[in-house]
Parts: structure tokens; sequence; C-alpha cells
């Protein structure tokens, strides 16, 4: 059989994500369904029977999803729940800062913290408004416990993907010191290797602010930004501007450093060691060493850990294996990645390198040799051939990760850049420069005597870094360039689509005529996106009104083509995570205002966190309201917001949007007989917690409460509306 390791690892992978999204009870059945199956099987391969090796291959995949299955329940309950019967304890011991953190939506410094013997709680996300961590930091205090992700099931398999289960929180003032100097005080003991690792790590650590900070000395703050996320995937000082760009422009991996960044320096360094007269496994060798540290000084980030283990596959493959087959290759990088920690499948970056590599192997070299064939056949001249066959050959590389990736997008994010291959095009030249540009730059910077060509690079650089903003921000302006494919054209346009390639495969399977074929998918393609632009276009005069799934509090969003955000959760990262995917599912690019009818002092801190996540055009806090007992506030043509006061604050709320009042009540003991009738007459009903005392409303309103209902969106249009519940 060939590819056996593509086969067993794509296996494995994708059951332990439908796990992942699942949870126990389908690894329970799954594993009821499999077992009966494998019992046939080698039931009949012990008879003399026709196609053993395709009953040897089912066989193989049955046990495959058995082992992922066994594998997940023994981490469910060995690991992670008895991980999270810690949640509301204190720990008190010395913590080492192993990893520093940037998901903070709040502002929050972030890191992870190892605790010495104590499984299963060895690993905790530490959040710290004060203390900024540092690799290597340790320190010695008392952190409480709590559950990641406890009301949000995607943040929880974000951080269960990453093996972190618990969260802690300090009550007092970190003070922390490096290793080295707790080390050399008698503080701590470390054992030799281990204390090795970590002074490698740290002093990867001050190359890369290094790096940083000298591209931030030569170059303007937006274009130092972009190539510090480029070179070493620092995206703190890229502008939300620019990083909205770059998302609906399709591009948004480049300030990732994944199988991109990597392989274009391994690659580099490899065939610098051929051109010296290195052989094959020598080269190879030095490629892997180049690649440990070239992913150490990054952080080990995720993205360029799983592009590492995939390269160092590769090279070791062609160290000790004539012929390699990169799918194999392929496979063998995916066991290695997931077999640690089957929660890790639950991460959609995982899933979107392994979709984009398989495309970019399987698809590519046949569409690259048809396409040089066909050059070779228009143009003779080879000079002019290479000219054109390099920009195609880039489109190719796109197309081929696009078409992979577009499932895993659709499901995950419900969005696509339409743009994603005309950006690819004009950014991922410019990007391979401008990368090589910049670390040149940094490199010659500290080399006496060649510290004059350190601007000219630096130069260089920045002026790629200007076109590929300007390219991204153009591209994401122009009409349909991000879509939403969550919407129910979208599943009646693919539906269509496949009714159409099925009857096409029955007309060819009787007809055999080879050009049916591509009628068939050319007609599948055009059923496909006239859904999606139909759909689209007709929803540019609807009005979205969202009831997101937040965390101990509500919020309200309207978007058409900005966003209007009333109210925020208590849980910083909770609220600004649901609003940032909802704003990403459904395309909403800036936020025309932000209404807060009250502001309590757990709030408070959300508040800010949502201002400066979204950076709102116009922002309207409690104190901004004058003392009439109702306010009125015109958010859009249509659309109107009536604040009702009671004693301090604006507990609650009517949202008029198109002739649909929706009432909205931020916490339970708001006085309901105190509303007006047109309050208490609404259609939709938007609850904070519980139902009011008194609360009254007509047979015909619908209710919606936060953390309960999940998210609901109301498409109000001409007077009606819609409710779809996510």
């Amino acid at each position: 059989m060939e590819k056996p390791m593509f086969y067993f690892g794509s296996c494995y992978l994708w059951t332990l994500m439908a796990l992942s999204l699942t949870g126990m009870g389908m690894a329970v059945g799954l594993m009821v369904a499999v077992v009966p199956v494998c019992i046939f099987l080698i039931d009949r391969l012990r008879r003399p029977v026709q196609g053993k090796q395709k009953l040897k291959f089912f066989l193989a995949a049955g046990a495959i999803v058995l082992v992922a299955c066994i594998a997940f329940l023994l981490q469910t309950m060995l690991v992670y729940r008895p991980a999270l019967s810690h949640a509301g304890e204190e720990v008190s011991d010395t913590f080492l800062v192993t990893e520093v953190l940037n998901d903070s939506a709040s502002g929050a410094h972030r890191c992870v913290v190892l605790v010495e013997g104590r499984e299963p709680v060895r690993r905790l996300r530490l959040s710290s408004d004060t203390y900024e961590p540092r690799v290597g930091d340790v320190f010695r205090g008392t952190l409480q416990l709590k559950a990641l992700g406890e009301q949000n099931p995607a943040v929880a398999r974000y951080y269960k993907s990453r093996g972190l289960y618990l969260g802690a929180t300090s009550g007092g003032r970190i003070d922390a010191d490096p290793l080295d100097e707790t080390e050399a005080r008698g503080d701590v003991y470390v054992p030799p290797v281990r204390l090795a690792w970590w002074t490698l790590r740290i002093r990867l650590t001050t190359l890369r602010e290094t790096l940083t900070d000298r591209i931030g000395e030569w170059l303007p703050p937006q274009e130092a930004g972009v190539l510090e996320g480029m070179l070493v995937g620092d995206k703190t000082d890229i502008s939300p501007d620019t990083n909205t760009a770059f998302q609906r422009a399709g591009v948004l991996h480049l300030f990732a450093v994944s199988g991109f960044h990597v392989s274009l320096w391994t690659m580099l360094v490899y065939k610098i060691l051929l051109h010296f007269g290195a052989g094959r496994k020598s080269a190879s060798g030095g490629a892997i060493l180049f690649l440990f540290l070239f992913v150490a000084l990054t952080g080990f980030p995720r993205s360029a850990v799983r592009a590492g283990i995939m390269l160092g596959v590769f090279f070791l493959s062609r160290m000790f294996v004539r012929s390699s087959e990169p799918l194999n290759a392929l496979g063998v990088a995916v066991l290695v990645l997931v077999l640690p920690n089957p929660f890790y499948a639950g991460d959609t970056g995982v899933l979107l390198s392994y979709a984009a590599t398989l495309g970019i192997l399987s698809w590519y070299p046949s569409l690259s040799k048809t396409l040089r064939e066909y050059l070779m056949e228009r143009i003779p001249n080879y000079k002019l051939r290479k000219r054109v066959e390099s920009p195609l050959d880039v489109l190719l590389v796109s197309f081929c990760s696009f078409v992979f990736t577009l499932p895993v997008m659709v499901l995950t994010f419900g969005n696509v850049s339409l743009v994603t291959l005309l950006s690819n095009l004009l950014v991922s030249s410019a990007s391979s420069a401008a990368i090589l540009l910049t670390g040149l730059g940094s490199l010659l910077a500290a080399v006496p005597g060649l510290s004059l060509l350190c601007p000219w690079c630096f130069l260089g650089a920045g002026v790629l870094a200007r076109f590929m903003v300007s390219s991204c921000t153009v591209l994401a302006g122009l009409p349909l360039a991000y879509i939403s494919l969550s919407g129910r054209g979208f599943g009646l346009g693919l539906a269509g689509a496949l009714l159409v390639t099925v009857a096409g495969f029955v007309l060819y399977s009787s007809l055999q005529e080879r050009g049916l074929i591509r009628v068939t998918a050319l007609l599948s393609v055009i059923v496909l996106l006239g859904s999606v632009f139909t759909e689209t276009a007709l929803n540019r005069t609807v009005t979205h009104v969202v009831f997101p799934d937040v965390e101990g509090s509500c919020a309200v969003v309207i978007h058409r083509h900005g966003a209007a955000i009333i109210g925020c959760g208590s849980d910083e990262y909770g609220s600004v995570q649901a609003l940032k995917d909802l704003f990403q599912r459904e395309g909403v690019t800036k936020v025309s205002a932000l209404v807060v009818p009250r502001e309590t002092k757990t709030e408070a801190g959300a508040v800010k966190a949502v201002k400066e996540a979204f950076e709102p055009e116009v922002y309207l806090p409690p104190e901004s309201f004058a003392g009439p007992e109702e306010q009125v506030i015109d958010l859009w043509p249509e659309v109107t917001l009536h604040l009702y006061r009671q004693e301090r604050d604006y507990p609650a709320a009517r949202l008029a949007v198109q002739g649909v009042d929706s009432l909205l009540l931020f916490r339970p003991t708001v006085r309901v007989d105190a509303l007006p009738p047109e309050a208490r007459s609404a259609a939709i009903c938007y609850l904070r917690g519980k139902r009011p005392e008194g609360l009254k409303l007509p047979t015909s309103s619908y209710i919606i409460v936060s953390g309960e209902t999940g998210e609901v969106d109301a498409r109000v249009s001409k007077g009606r509306f819609r409710l779809y519940r996510r």
C-alpha cells in the first residue's frame, strides 16, 4: 500500500478533531460502532476472499480510530478532569515562567508557569495586570486557580490544545528574578541539563527582543510592526486596521511564524550548504540544526513548531531514505504532533497547516508540470517563459492551499476571502524579500564594518512593507472581498452544487464523455458562487441584531456595514473573544459606536478591553447621558436606542430596528412596571441571567437569556425579522 503513514496519520488527526468538537459521548459511540466492524473484517480475512489488501487497510483504519478514541478518553478522564477538580483552590509554591502568551484581548499579561511535582496541575496560565513576565523568571507566591473556558467551549478547546486546563491569578504583587540569579543564590536547585536548556532559551529570547528593537529603531511604527510580525511572529505592534486588512485580504498567516517563514529560511540554508559542496546528508543535518535554532529564536510558537516538525521529518527522510514520499512525511509529522496531547487536534491552526500542506503536496506537482508543458509549447524563449512561470507558480501554490483550506475555514470561521489568490500573488513574493532583508539588516547591525549596509536593508524592507499594507488595504476594500458563508444561501448553493456533481457523474459513467466532467465541475462552481453572491447582495439590506453568548453578562451587536455594541460582560476575555469571533464570522470591519448604558466595578475592565480591542468611532459611557428618564440615541437611519433610567443608571433599553422592537434588560432587578408600554410589548426580550419579577410580555415575544440560550441572530428587514440560533 502506498503512503500508509499518510493515511494513518490523517485518520488519527480527523478522528481526534471530531472528538474534540463532540466530546466523550462520541468517543464511546465510535468505539461501539467500530469494534463490530473490526471483528467482521478479521473474520473476512481468515477466509479465502479477494481484495485482502483493501480489507487490511480498512482494518488498520478501524484500529487507528479505536486508538484515537481510547487516547481521547484516557486524556479526558486521567488528565483533564483531575486537573479541573483543583479549580477554586490555592497553590503556594515556586513557579517558573516557561512561555509568554499574547492571547489577551484585555491587555493583561499572560504567561505559562510551571509548578514542580504537582501533577496534573503542573502547567498554569497566569494572568496579571501588573507583572510583565519574561521566559525564565522565577517567583514564589500563592495563586488562585480557575477552570479555563468554563462557559465558552471554544476557549476551552483552545487552551486544551495547548495542554492548559487551569488559569491562575495572584492576589498580591509578583516579584520575579531571572533563573540564573535565583539558582546562583541557592534559592532553587535546577539540574545541569535543564539549567543549560533554560539558559539557551533565555538568551534566544533576549536575541529576539534585540532584533525587534533594531527594527523599531530604523522604521516607522506601522512598517516595523508588520516586519516584526513576519520575522519573529511578534504581533504586539501591529495596528488593528492593518490586522483587519491582512485578514480580509486572506494573508493573515504571514504574521504567524509558520511553514512559509520556516521553510523560507531553512531551504535557503540547505541550498547554501549544497552550493558550498556539502552532501545531501550533511546539508540535511545542517538544515535540521538551523531549523531547531530558528524555531527556538521565535520562542517556540505552535505554528513554527508544527512547521519545524514537518520539515524535520522531511530532512530526516532525505538523510536515511533514498526516495522519500512527502505525504508519508506529513503523516508522520501529524502523529508526532498529536500523540503527546490528543486535544491538540482541536486546534484550528493544526487543521489549516495540515490542509494547506496537503493541498500543496498533492496538487502542486501535477499542476506545475502541466503548466510547464503548456508554457513550453506556447513560449519558446526560455527567459521570457521563466518570467511568466514564476508568478504563475505563486498563484498555483496559493490556489492549492486555498482549495484545501476552504472547508476548514468555512466550518470554523464561516467566511472566506475571495481576493486571497490575488493578494498572495502581490504580497507573498514581496514578503519573502522583506523577511530576508529585515533579518539581514538586523544581523549586519551587529557586525562592525558591515553595519553601513544596515540602513539600505531596512529601507528596502520598509518600502516592501508599505507596499504590502497598501495592497492589502486596497484589496480588502473591494466589494465582496470578504464574504460570510454561514447563511442558508450558502447551504442551498452547496446542496445544489452537489446535486449537479452527482448528476454529472451519473451521466459521465453512462455516456463515457470526458468533456462532460469538466462541464459538471464548472456548473457546480457556478451554482455555488452564484448562491454566495446572491445571498451577500440580498443581505446588504438586512440589519443584524446579534445577541452573543457571553459569560456572566449580556451584550448586543447591531451590524450592517459597521457595528454598535451595547453592554459589556464582566468576564474580559470571554466578552471580547465572543465579539471578535462574531465580527470575524460576519465580516465586520469597524465599530461605529460603543454604548455602555451602565458600568459597575466588575464591568470596568471589560469595557476597557472592548475599547482597546475594537477602537470604536463613538464611545458613549454612562456619564455622557443627561438626567432625563428616557434617553434616545440615533445610531443609524432606522436604528434607535431608547435608554430608560432607574435610580443611578440605565438598566433597561428598547432597541428599535426598522420597526422591530427589542427589550434589553441589563440586570435582573429592573422594575418592569416602570417601563413604557412600547417597551413591554417588544417582539424580542433579551435578559441577563434570569427573568425579572413582574415581567409580562405578549405571547408572541421571543425571550433570549444570556449564557443559556446561546448566540441568537435576529435578521431584520422592512418590519420583519427571523431568528437564527448558533
